[in-house]
């Protein structure tokens, strides 16, 4: 029985709700009623494009722009203070929601009622029109609101945010009293939480900005190489130069007792333009030669009383644990292009040059000395040639096995050596198997394992 009163007042308050919108508005009236409704619709509209182009607008190219013009100076200043632009636009949606539900309840509430009621028993018609109302307008704020102004606004994104500068101008203004109570008690209320209100700032995790680079590149509008390279500056700050540095056993280096003729005959062999310098071992690095710095001996008949002491610069060193973004910024405040990689006794680990670094944002650089052998060439169906220096996160995708869970080696040959439990011969025919893979080893040098021969066991593991 309480369910029956309840509903029936229920039903009576929708349609009491309803007439007392539509009651007054007679035939001739709501037109203007209509045409009232159609009018905030596009005024809503006309500022959701305006929110719009003045959030998406580059503002580093508005700023650049202050001093030529006018216009970008005052669009700079209302885009500069985002805070009371969003109240505006956050007053106004308010607002404008409120008047445009209102407007649409008197035009259409009880003609959608009278309507229903030639069908269905006037709790249900009341009930109905409500939500049939409130759907209806909900597509139409939406559509007409929301997803048509902005895609019309995307491409002219600079043009309509200059245009916006005097309409959101007023808009400041009319709901200014507005937004000094709503910023009063946004204050009070973060206050109240221990928030500071001056200090919440949009910000933008690495995550986020690469699942944009990754959408961008899905879409078309961020190419390939692109991806990659923000990709690398990315970890590029995580990396350490033990990672991107060229080892001690692949080191060309020279002893400070050499004859000035054979190190321009290194030079030229080895198409490096700077050679570290050692005194005795190449854990004692004393310098390092430019061999640009020798062109002054070009055609001195007595070349060879000059010493490699009287050219070669002072080296500078870093420890093998040593940030990639750190070093860079070293090298470009100290004027170097090579610096020493010193383990953790002092001896030397190996060296990293700016392209070493560099390349790890941009990809490999290939000069004109540079030679086109690969880490990993394919010599038949299933069999590789693998240098020793190669990195085990390179090679094992390309052999389709996986890369080992304990994988602490940056070399090839250290993943070998450490297999097949020491530094094999340089005549001995050594071995391992590891993942249905068979790792011959073809040179040793300086016990370092030079050269790898990789051969798949498997013939399904080659076509996949």
């Amino acid at each position: 029985m309480l369910d029956k009163y309840i509903k029936i007042i229920y039903t009576y308050s929708i349609k009491i709700f309803l007439r007392s919108f539509s009651m007054s508005i007679d035939e001739g009236r709501l037109p203007v009623c209509i045409t009232a409704l159609i009018i905030f619709i596009i005024v809503r509209a006309f500022y959701t494009a305006c929110e719009f182009a003045l959030i998406e607008v580059n503002d580093s190219k508005v700023k650049s722009l202050t001093e030529r013009d006018k216009k970008y100076q005052k669009l700079f200043d209302i885009i500069s203070k985002p805070q009371k632009m969003r109240v505006a636009f956050s007053s106004h949606r308010a607002f404008s929601s409120i008047i445009i539900s209102f407007l649409t309840v008197m035009s259409f509430g009880m003609p959608v009622e009278n309507m229903l009621e030639k069908y269905m028993n006037h709790y249900v018609s009341a009930f109905l029109s409500m939500v049939i109302l409130m759907i209806a307008l909900g597509v139409v704020l939406v559509v007409f609101t929301d997803i048509i102004p902005k895609k019309l606004v995307g491409r002219h994104i600079e043009k309509f945010a200059l245009l916006s500068i005097k309409p959101v101008g007023f808009l400041k203004i009319l709901y200014f009293p507005f937004s000094c109570i709503t910023a009063g008690i946004s204050w009070v209320i973060c206050r109240i939480f221990g928030l500071s209100p001056d200090s919440a700032k949009d910000s933008v995790t690495e995550e986020e900005i690469l699942m944009m680079v990754e959408a961008g590149n899905e879409t078309g509008l961020i190419e390939e190489s692109q991806r990659e390279m923000i990709n690398n500056i990315f970890e590029f700050d995580n990396s350490v130069v033990s990672d991107v540095m060229t080892h001690r056993k692949d080191l060309t280096a020279v002893d400070v007792e050499s004859k000035i003729r054979d190190v321009v005959y290194l030079a030229i062999n080895e198409g490096y333009s700077r050679i570290p310098v050692y005194e005795k071992t190449i854990d004692n690095i004393v310098g390092i030669l430019n061999v640009k710095d020798l062109l002054c001996l070009v055609g001195c008949e007595n070349s060879e009383d000059f010493n490699i002491t009287q050219f070669m610069r002072k080296p500078e060193f870093v420890p093998e644990n040593a940030r990639c973004n750190d070093v860079l910024e070293e090298m470009t405040r100290k004027k170097t292009q090579m610096m020493i990689i010193s383990d953790e006794y002092g001896g030397t680990l190996g060296i990293v040059t700016m392209e070493d670094l560099l390349e790890e944002i941009v990809g490999n650089i290939q000069d004109e000395y540079d030679d086109d052998e690969a880490d990993i060439s394919e010599i038949d169906n299933g069999v590789f040639i693998i240098n020793g220096s190669a990195d085990p996160e390179d090679i094992f995708p390309k052999l389709n096995i996986a890369v080992p869970d304990d994988n602490n080696y940056d070399t090839m040959s250290a993943f070998f050596v450490d297999r097949f439990g020491r530094v094999p011969n340089a005549d001995e025919k050594a071995e391992i198997s590891y993942s249905g893979v068979t790792f011959r080893v073809l040179l040793v040098e300086d016990n370092w394992v030079k050269k790898l021969k990789a051969v798949i066991n498997n013939k399904e593991q080659v076509t996949n």
